[in-house]
């Protein structure tokens, strides 16, 4: 399977059926043909700009299985002209830029409008590259060194001209995604094309699906998250319109317009999002909805049985997947008929691997537990990452090697805790450390604490994160202090940190809770901050 297949039935879509709709953006329509000659111009000007570099290394490393086998550890990620920086925006040229980008082999890495300008200050530190697409404006002061702005937003679309479509390794990575790291760094995530095709090729082949020209896929995410690649590539493989959701604005509003109004029938969206729907959940009625996908959070089984009368004709399934096994790796069919709705304290479960990916569940022991019992899960597969951008030692910890009928199989331990049944359908069960996902987005508690203890002078801080009824995460600080600035906190914190990051609380407690070895007592003041 080469490694651009998906990218060839794009192309095969912008030539033949170039009068077809493939995205929808604040009102207006672009054409498969329209999209086609944007990229066609940004991918010239790319490369008379910024020649790329060697094509790659020949396909390796991988199985006839799918099961990646590599275990150097050594492959942490290269900079240059390969990875190209996108300040991404809610228009045509900013969707056209990373098509662009992977038909000519190339990486791109998100910068997003609405994070501080530091925190892209230091993804582009890390990844060095020598070119930032760009169809809106630029923070001033955000590009420092080699790195120059090329503008893409003066492309008219053209019809009738075609993208070329570079032959390249498998191997390279397709995007970059940094996300919260617990050194108060962002960690770079490597998703390679090997990783994508694999997913969307799997996806689509999935069995309860039957995706045709006609769909209408939401596309609600940052793109700086992992799920909106899902949102376009799967759609536009197969020939279908991409709705967006602009970045600013009520995102709940927008997207329930967009289902109503133009008959959408695909959705995927965070659980979050019908906790905000649920008080008009009376009125709403969407007969042509025929798959409602929810991830990113915990699946709340009450809120799905709930909203299961707004979408009578939708399959409802609850998708999971860390950025490191490349957007989702298990599917739960929570309504299909005769599914029992399995769940566990109100969650719903995540279900079993697809295509390639295969998971186990470990004890503390490093050994497989039996059905039933508690552990960590662990993913391989096609889509499981190369590792994260240099940096060996996270690679070291976050990925490991076991010794299997077939050979060697790398796995990738995702954190999370589960117990697994009979059928071999998985409960997720919480985290095992002080990561939560807000919004979709996994956050470090460390990152945050970091940060705060910059601003206060090393005073101790812990960030913890809470969730109501509906699942949604909300993230509390607290400082060891009689009294705390909060405003000037928080201007600072914002400064520093995405929005879903600032804590909705900050709590000034005069004395934190130690154990008996002196150590912070964690569970004690989460408790205290909770109640």
């Amino acid at each position: 399977m080469a490694p651009y297949d998906f990218l060839e039935q794009i192309l095969r879509n912008m030539a033949d059926h170039p009068a077809r709709n493939a995205f929808y953006i604040m009102d207006r329509w672009t054409t498969y043909g329209e999209l086609a000659g944007v990229v066609a111009g940004i991918q010239s000007r790319l490369e008379a700009e910024c020649p790329l570099n060697a094509r790659g290394a020949a396909d390796n490393d991988t199985d006839s299985a799918g099961i990646n086998t590599d275990t150097t550890g050594n492959d942490t990620g290269s900079a240059g002209s390969d990875h190209v920086g996108v300040w991404l925006g809610d228009d045509i040229h900013t969707y056209a830029s990373i098509l662009a980008l992977w038909m000519s082999g190339r990486a791109f890495v998100p910068l997003n409008p609405l994070f501080p300008e530091a925190r892209n200050r230091k993804i582009l530190e890390q990844v060095s590259p020598r070119v930032m697409l760009h169809s809106a404006e630029v923070e001033p002061g955000l590009l420092t060194g080699e790195c120059r702005a090329l503008y893409t937003g003066d492309l008219e679309p053209v019809k009738g001209n075609l993208p070329r479509l570079e032959k390249f390794s498998r191997e390279r990575d397709a995007y970059v995604l940094f996300t919260s790291g617990s050194t108060g760094i962002p960690k770079g995530v490597r998703i390679s094309f090997r990783n994508l095709n694999g997913f969307v090729r799997d996806f689509i082949r999935y069995p309860a699906y039957a995706f045709t020209p006609d769909d209408r896929f939401l596309q609600i995410y940052d793109l700086s998250f992992d799920a909106s690649v899902h949102c376009y590539t799967v759609p536009l493989a197969v020939g279908a319109s991409v709705f967006t959701v602009p970045p600013d604005g009520i995102k709940y509003l927008a997207a329930y317009r967009l289902m109503q109004e133009h008959g959408l029938s695909f959705v995927k969206m965070p659980p979050s999002v019908l906790s905000y729907l649920r008080p008009h959940f009376g009125s709403i009625n969407l007969p042509g909805l025929k798959y409602c996908l929810l991830g990113g959070e915990a699946f709340p089984s009450g809120l799905a049985r709930e909203w299961e009368s707004c979408v009578p004709n939708a399959l409802i399934q609850n998708v999971y997947g860390p950025t490191e096994a490349t957007i989702n790796c298990m599917i739960y069919d929570w309504n299909a008929p005769g599914s029992s709705r399995k769940e566990s304290a109100g969650t719903g479960s995540i279900g079993k691997g697809f295509g390639t990916n295969r998971v186990r569940v470990l004890g503390g022991d490093g050994k497989p537990v039996d059905p039933g019992e508690t552990g960590e899960l662990l993913v391989a597969g096609e889509q499981v990452s190369p590792g994260y951008w240099n940096n060996p030692g996270l690679n070291e910890k976050a990925f490991l090697v076991m010794e299997e009928e077939e050979g060697r199989v790398r796995y990738y331990r995702t954190g999370d805790l589960v117990r697994e049944d009979q059928d071999g359908d998985v409960m997720y069960l919480g985290r095992g450390d002080e990561q939560i996902q807000v919004r979709g987005y996994r956050v470090e508690m460390g990152e945050i604490e970091s940060a705060a203890r910059d601003f206060l002078g090393g005073l101790n801080v812990m960030a913890c994160g809470s969730s109501g009824e509906t699942g949604e995460v909300a993230i509390c600080l607290a400082v060891e202090a009689e009294r705390v600035d909060e405003a000037n906190l928080r201007e600072y914190l914002a400064g520093q940190l995405p929005p879903y990051m600032i804590p909705g609380r900050i709590v000034p407690v005069p004395r934190f809770p130690v154990l008996v070895s002196g150590k912070l007592d964690r569970a004690a003041l989460r408790r205290m901050l909770t109640i």
